[in-house]
């Protein structure tokens, strides 16, 4: 056990690596801080609510600029659209912490922290499987009937109505091959920075599903560009929550050592899938996020008085992250196997490339 002095609590220095090293292969996969799955997780280890969202928030920063140079480097990120979102970010950003503090004051910080995770996790759970399943149908029927597949397949319509929105100015986003206002980007950066300065995330969670289902990018350039804007969240955010006291950097630093290591992983994993098995692994890790803060949010209505329920919480975390790294390696595995002709189960193919 390591005695956190500036959060006041001890907790075990390997948990800290192991959930920086695990949510690094996540967040490098599918274009997230993480911090949906880290701030719950680092409440449910006995980190007050407040001094989670500062950890997370300082960690996500540090882990992002390992993330954007890798994804640079595969040629995912779209620098149009990432600059033209940092306004709206920093904006939302100081909205967002200005709130925690005010809940803070309140004393309710752990508990409206956990209520907004788990009904916005689960909103965008449903909306994500329910379109992913549809691609996914789609890129199989496009294979029996003999048609070309490409890496990106959506089946939403929403990216054209937004893209025809006629307030200038207009931008032109070469990379994710889009032409918008650029005022919904700015948006959607505005709407992001709030979540990730009130719940101490990086947005990603949020924002790649905007990138994708709203400004019509592909998952791949949504991944990469999302994580440009998480360097400037988490930097600013990092910043703010310093200055509010919500930070141990003591926490922070064993949490970037694992992270990384697990950046480098997941975002190399993205060029042996196509993007519906990247918002596969999204929707998953929302779903299962959300029932490690039901789980963390009952404890703390029943007044910390079940145990069971505190346990169940640490041990869903744990297995979340896991069964996410375990899933992401297999795509690649199985990715490797089926480019060399060998057998792989029957809904790999749509998914690898």
């Amino acid at each position: 056990m390591f005695d956190f002095v500036i959060a006041g609590i001890q907790a075990p220095i390997f948990l800290l690596v192991f959930v920086g090293f695990t949510v690094g292969i996540v967040g490098g996969f599918i274009g997230v801080g993480g911090g949906y799955m880290v701030t719950p997780a680092l409440i449910v280890f006995g980190f007050p609510g407040y001094m989670a969202s500062g950890i997370d928030m300082t960690h996500i920063a540090g882990k992002g600029v390992v993330s954007t140079v890798r994804h640079r480097q595969l040629g995912n990120i779209d620098w149009t659209m990432a600059l033209s979102m940092v306004a709206g970010t920093m904006l939302g950003v100081e909205l967002g912490v200005r709130l925690l503090v005010y809940f803070k004051g309140l004393g309710l910080s752990t508990i409206v922290l956990l209520i907004t995770s788990v009904l916005v996790m689960f909103t965008l759970f449903l909306y994500t499987q329910i379109e992913t399943r549809r691609a996914h149908r789609k890129i199989e029927q496009m294979s029996q009937d003999g048609e070309s597949v490409g890496r990106e397949i959506q089946t939403s319509s929403l990216p054209k109505i937004f893209q025809n929105i006629p307030l200038a100015p207009i931008v032109r986003c070469r990379t994710a091959r889009v032409i918008i206002s650029m005022w919904v980007i700015v948006l959607v950066g505005v709407v992001t920075g709030v979540l990730a300065g009130f719940l101490g995330v990086g947005g990603g969670f949020i924002r790649v599903p905007s990138l994708v289902y709203l400004v019509g990018a592909s998952t791949h350039i949504a991944v990469g560009t999302d994580l440009v804007e998480i360097v400037f969240s988490g930097g600013y955010g990092a910043l703010r929550h310093s200055i509010e006291g919500h930070v141990d950097m003591m926490a922070v630093m064993f949490m970037i050592c694992g992270a990384l290591f697990g950046a480098q992983v997941g975002s190399i994993a993205t060029s042996y899938v196509r993007g519906p098995a990247i918002r596969y692994i999204l929707s998953y890790s929302l779903i299962l996020a959300t029932c490690g803060a039901v789980l963390r949010l009952a404890y703390v209505l029943t007044g910390q008085k079940v145990e069971s329920l505190s346990f169940l919480a640490v041990m869903l975390t744990l297995g979340e992250m896991i069964f996410l790294c375990l899933f992401i390696l297999s795509l690649v595995v199985f990715a490797v196997r089926h480019r060399k002709g060998k057998s792989v189960p029957q809904w790999v193919p749509p998914l690898v490339v």
